[in-house]
């Protein structure tokens, strides 16, 4: 595996290399810090521990950065994440990282197919490594909607266990088993997943995503592990973001009870040898998560969240409590882009019946395009109009409704997609990029 995710780290470097000439490779830098509260370090997203026994304010910071390349058909990106947690008192700090590389291909104007992969190296009271790749499909049968189905295999790794038994939390939803130990032991283990996600726009301002996970043997028995939530988040006029998350998580795992051994659990999900008694307990998490993030600069935003998990145990029939707080700020340090020009501002206005005026200001002398829905996405798009130094408009005959566009530069027989001011809203065109999203009600005065 750890061959095969070299390969694909070292195919996106070429690919990006390649078609640098003609292409132009965006770059974008963040460093996000946050602090807070938490009952249980289970609820920080960067962390896959179980631990009930950590209630502690913590800092954390965890920079990013992510490559991406694409041209009409095709995008590569490349992604790293570091993220580094420290806790008042004595307890000692985490850290760990991502890295992953994926690959998308546009096979007609609604269907994309996928391949991916990755590493997760966590180094806590115990060391984790996770390694994985999947393939998969996403079609979007309507600008507001679209569905994904991604299916592969993961590479998961513990060691460092002190006397104990292993909570298999994170990794139960894979294998429905497993991931437990006695005084010493280490886990290694392979096992097979699908994920099947929904996303939803009813409106300009509104986005709706449902997820569901489990492991490929327990397609025919989905409760025995699985992880499914749901999220609606809302779009405030100031670019605000807030997101409300509520899901389910159900873990099976199987112990042998002896007098000699004591407890512990199969490594593989199978029952262990010798006259012990096995015990299969299945709990059961209900998360929610309520996000926000402000933007209060063109690169500065201030960010917030507050976690609840609800567990029940069937070992003791008991409901235990737990949450997390937080306040942080993320800052983006992209470097500048050499480009031909630049889109300062865009703005959207009402003419007379059902025409709407795009006006925007480039700092460039090319000549632009728009393209979008409203013209099936005919390339290189309707010329928009040069109406003044750095000034250009294009009238168009909007219906009601969301509509999601593109402005290109056309350079001989190329055409190159600009980037949006921060102010517009924009939505992920599916390749690393952004399409814009006007809404459009002719009632409106």
């Amino acid at each position: 595996m750890r061959y095969l995710l070299s390969a694909i780290i070292m195919a996106t470097l070429m690919t990006l290399g390649h078609n640098a000439y003609s292409q132009r490779i965006a770059t974008d830098i963040f460093l996000s810090a946050e602090s807070g509260y938490v009952s249980n370090i289970y609820l920080n997203p960067f962390v896959p521990d179980w631990d009930r026994s950590l209630i502690s304010v913590f800092n954390a910071v965890s920079p990013a950065v992510q490559l991406r390349w694409a041209d009409a058909n095709n995008s590569v990106s490349l992604n790293g994440t570091g993220y580094f947690l420290r806790f008042f008192g004595e307890r000692d700090g985490l850290s760990g990282g991502y890295l992953s590389s994926t690959y998308r291909r546009r096979l007609t104007s609604s269907l994309t197919a996928r391949a991916s992969g990755g590493l997760h190296s966590f180094a806590g009271s115990r060391y984790r490594n996770v390694q994985w790749f999947q393939v998969g499909a996403e079609w979007a049968f309507s600008p507001f909607a679209k569905v994904e189905l991604h299916a592969g295999t993961g590479w998961h790794s513990v060691a460092g266990f002190v006397d104990g038994v292993e909570n298999g939390a994170e990794n139960g939803a894979e294998n429905g088993a497993s991931n437990g130990a006695g005084s010493g032991a280490d886990i290694r283990n392979r096992s097979d997943s699908y994920r099947l996600a929904v996303e939803y726009w009813p409106g300009y301002r509104w986005r709706l995503r449902a997820g569901f996970f489990s492991g490929l043997g327990n397609i025919t028995s989905p409760g025995d592990g699985f992880v499914s939530n749901i999220s609606a988040t809302h779009f405030l006029r100031n670019r605000m973001a807030v997101t409300l998350t509520t899901g389910i998580e159900q873990y099976s795992q199987e112990f042998q009870l002896s007098p000699e051994n004591g407890i512990g659990a199969p490594q593989d999900g199978s029952v262990m040898a010798g006259n012990g008694t096995v015990v299969a307990l299945e709990d059961r998490f209900h998360r929610t998560t309520l996000t926000a993030s402000y933007p209060v600069h063109s690169n500065v935003s201030v960010t917030g969240s507050a976690a609840g998990l609800l567990w029940f145990s069937s070992q003791d029939n008991e409901v235990e409590p737990d949450y997390q707080v937080s306040v942080g700020v993320q800052v983006a340090l992209s470097p500048k882009r050499v480009r031909k020009g630049v889109i300062r501002s865009l703005e959207w206005n009402r003419r007379n019946g059902q025409e709407k005026v795009v006006t925007l200001r480039y700092s460039g002398d090319d000549r632009l395009y728009i393209t979008g829905d409203f013209n099936d996405w005919d390339l290189p798009g309707i010329p928009m109009q040069k109406t003044g130094r750095n000034q250009f408009r294009a009238e168009l005959d909007l219906p009601d409704g969301v509509h999601q566009y593109k402005i290109g530069v056309r350079d001989n027989s190329s055409l190159e997609w600009l980037d949006f001011p921060a102010e517009v809203a924009t939505v992920s065109d599916g390749f690393g990029g952004k399409n814009g999203r006007v809404f459009i009600d002719h009632g409106e005065k």
